[in-house]
């Protein structure tokens, strides 16, 4: 098992080129066709100015986006001269409300989206992280400022819960885990009465070694408000150069969807993130 389609989305320069440069390492590594699509947003939405003014702005914007998209297809033409890898991409721009729907139709042929972590100071970036989760229902590799794709070695960290969500990123991270030296199953405070109380973490460690990884499982005692602080914590003292953790949540509404351990992860990861649901 190995991505073969890896996607990644250019919408700024200063906020999506890491993402770019490590979905462009990781498709090279593992031998995958490369999909970037180049987006740009228009915000502007009708209602609320005088009459006639609505097309006119929305005109405005939409030629700012246009032409910022047009910059981005130049400078991406000369970034990828050179490289050996299979790539292409596409380009749009779109409506700030179509946005959701465009990448759901785009990326839902990927096996893998490629992007910068969010929160950083791009407000569109969590949007377009939602999008992927849940309308396009694609595994997200988040990459920090700074940081460069996971080696496909070292050690990895699984935050694991027993959940439908975290047994999907797991699956979904399987082409890392498989190759990668160990494979640290963290689990933080399980339910007493839990299915899993007589040997937690044993059933996914099975499954991890029958796909060839080498998984070991650390229970811990949580001693911070957050599971978030605790999985992050935990990457630090083992030296993961990758966590894998669902993505939970139980509404579409941003506020609601990155809640608890997820918002935590993504507003203070120092390393990639692989998320899934």
């Amino acid at each position: 098992m190995a991505y073969k389609i890896i996607a990644t989305i250019l919408t700024d320069l200063q906020q999506d080129k890491d993402g770019l440069d490590a979905a462009i390492a990781l498709a090279d590594r593992m031998g995958a066709h490369l999909d970037i699509y180049i987006v740009t947003i228009s915000h502007t939405e009708t209602g609320g100015y005088y009459i006639g003014a609505d097309a006119m702005i929305m005109a405005e914007t939409t030629r700012d986006a246009m032409a910022h998209r047009d910059g981005l297809e130049a400078w991406l033409e000369n970034r990828m001269r050179g490289e050996l890898g299979r790539w292409s991409s596409q380009s749009a721009t779109v409506q700030g409300s179509a946005l959701t729907t465009y990448l759901a139709q785009k990326l839902r042929f990927s096996d893998l989206v490629v992007l910068p972590r969010p929160y950083d100071d791009h407000g569109d970036t969590a949007t377009i992280v939602e999008a992927c989760l849940f309308a396009a229902d694609r595994p997200v590799l988040m990459i920090p400022k700074g940081c460069a794709a996971p080696d496909l070695g070292g050690h990895i960290l699984v935050g694991w819960n027993d959940g439908a969500e975290a047994l999907a990123a797991a699956r979904a991270a399987l082409p890392f885990l498989k190759q990668t030296d160990q494979v640290d199953i963290c689990i933080i405070d399980p339910p007493e009465n839990g299915a899993e109380r007589s040997d937690p973490g044993g059933a996914m460690a099975q499954y991890l070694m029958r796909h060839g990884a080498r998984p070991e499982v650390a229970v811990l005692a949580k001693t911070t408000p957050s599971v978030g602080d605790m999985l992050l914590r935990r990457a630090q003292e083992v030296g993961a150069n990758m966590i894998v953790s669902g993505a939970y949540s139980h509404s579409r509404l941003r506020e609601a969807v990155f809640g608890g351990a997820t918002r935590t992860l993504l507003e203070m990861a120092d390393r990639p993130i692989l998320m899934s649901r």
